[in-house]
């Protein structure tokens, strides 16, 4: 989401975000990456090429994945928002050598609108944006450079009448590890709903308020949006709960469920009685759209009557509390909540996938559909998250933070830790190899099948068919 994005920098230039380098094939990341791409050219009639060197060594590289991921995807979704339809984007990966140094070097060039020289000199600052009339945040292009510089590498721009525009970023095959050690360890999460938040439109409107409504922010605290258009009661509700949690801020029921969507908070406290929508109706939106069904919602009102109680839980609301409210009454009914909502993102992170008794009719068909799917191409290698969101009628965005919610996966490390759960289960029968049972839960690689399974039970599936056979 954007929010990570500016807090992403933030963390940056206080020296506190992660760096956690990695050997990978570059080569086959971009790839991988380049199927949601193509995806989006295609809808703005876009041709869109990838070119690998031919005839040399395998590329492979000490990298942080998410933040290539970060890099690629940022550059990708810029080249998108400036190519005009039936233009052209060309990617190219090859081997270079920068300062003596070894590494690879990622050109992405894109036809169409050009950069000036103003704009060149200031396009990789935070917050600055290329053309006004374009929906964004300015960050994208300064988080990569940011990033860039953490792996030691070098970005540049160039832009000409007739060549188009071009970006090219050199990376270090090998990482020296001298004071990045002391780094805090970073929590980002898969960002390929980022991208296609950018590619189609970001909300200039919330990229605003983020800066207004997020005071403080700190990644271990758990997110609750305040929807309340009495600032006086939203400012008393920032006294109570903001020591222990993240909080949003949100003056009507429109702003309240765009934010809402926008940033997928671990629970929503709302007012009932607000102009245009009120609490119920923003409870009933909320909990009939699939980005949002999961989140717990607490109402406010200073009704007692038990019409409007009734009113408030038939249209989903969690908890209903009425005013004047005890402090310690409304911080008891949060830590309830999102202690339940905790046990059972547990529950199906550390299980097989399953229906939960306390999960809501709309995420307990969700994750029944989820879990068939699963089981029905299971044996499919060539599975995308891409082909999931298809069958599921939902766009990669919105099933990333569907399942990220619900379980703290992204969709492709559940589908990885469902091929594993089933890997498991096949271990005891006779006769079986560690590359019968590969194949047959989906990994395209017995020895990419070992390495999966060693990180996450800590043995290799040798070790633990020889123990359970």
């Amino acid at each position: 989401r954007l929010v990570n994005q500016i807090l992403d920098f933030r963390e940056y230039e206080n020296n506190q975000l992660g760096f956690n380098p990695q050997s990978i094939n570059i080569e086959n990341a971009f790839n991988e990456w380049n199927d949601s791409f193509d995806i989006a050219s295609k809808r703005k009639n876009i041709n869109f090429s990838f070119l690998v060197e031919e005839n040399t060594y395998p590329f492979i590289a000490d990298v942080d994945l998410e933040k290539l991921e970060r890099i690629y995807f940022n550059l990708l979704s810029n080249a998108l928002k400036f190519t005009p339809e039936k233009g052209c984007i060309v990617v190219s990966l090859s081997h270079a050598c920068f300062n003596g140094i070894d590494g690879f070097q990622l050109k992405v060039k894109n036809s169409g609108s050009l950069i000036s020289k103003e704009h060149v000199k200031s396009i990789f600052n935070r917050f600055y944006k290329i053309d006004s009339n374009y929906a964004g945040s300015g960050i994208g292009l300064a988080l990569v450079k940011a990033f860039v510089d953490m792996h030691g590498g070098a970005v540049s721009v160039s832009s000409e009448e007739g060549e188009g525009t071009e970006f090219v970023v050199f990376l270090p095959n090998s990482q020296n590890l001298v004071g990045v050690a002391s780094l805090a360890k970073s929590s980002e999460g898969s960002i390929f709903e980022e991208a296609f938040d950018r590619v189609e439109r970001t909300d200039d409107k919330v990229v605003n308020e983020q800066e207004k409504f997020f005071r403080i922010y700190d990644e271990d605290k758990e997110s609750i949006l305040l929807i309340e258009d009495n600032a006086d009661i939203r400012s008393y509700l920032y006294e109570i709960l903001s020591e222990d949690y993240t909080l949003i801020e949100a003056e009507n029921g429109e702003n309240g469920i765009q934010l809402a969507k926008h940033f997928v908070p671990d629970l929503i406290i709302s007012d009932v009685m607000m102009p245009g929508i009120d609490g119920f109706e923003c409870c009933r939106i909320l909990k009939s759209e699939i980005q949002t069904s999961h989140i717990p919602i607490i109402l406010l009102t200073a009704c007692s009557l038990d019409e409007q109680r009734i009113k408030g839980y038939e249209g989903g609301a969690d908890s209903y509390i009425s005013k004047p409210f005890s402090s310690k009454l409304l911080v008891s009914r949060v830590k309830n909540l999102l202690e339940a909502r905790k046990q059972m993102k547990k529950a199906l992170s550390e299980n097989e996938i399953f229906i939960n008794d306390s999960v809501g009719d709309i995420d307990r068909q969700f994750i029944q559909s989820f879990n068939d799917l699963l089981a029905k191409h299971m044996s499919d290698s060539t599975l995308s998250v891409e082909d999931i969101g298809v069958e599921m009628g939902m766009s990669r965005v919105q099933l990333y933070r569907k399942i990220k919610s619900l379980t703290n996966y992204a969709p492709n490390e559940l589908l990885r830790l469902y091929r594993l759960q089933k890997a498991k289960q096949l271990m005891h029968i006779p006769n079986k190899s560690v590359a019968d049972i590969a194949y047959e839960v989906g990994f395209s690689s017995p020895s990419y099948f070992s390495k999966c399974y060693k990180d996450q039970y800590g043995e290799t599936p040798s070790e633990a068919i020889s123990r359970k056979r």
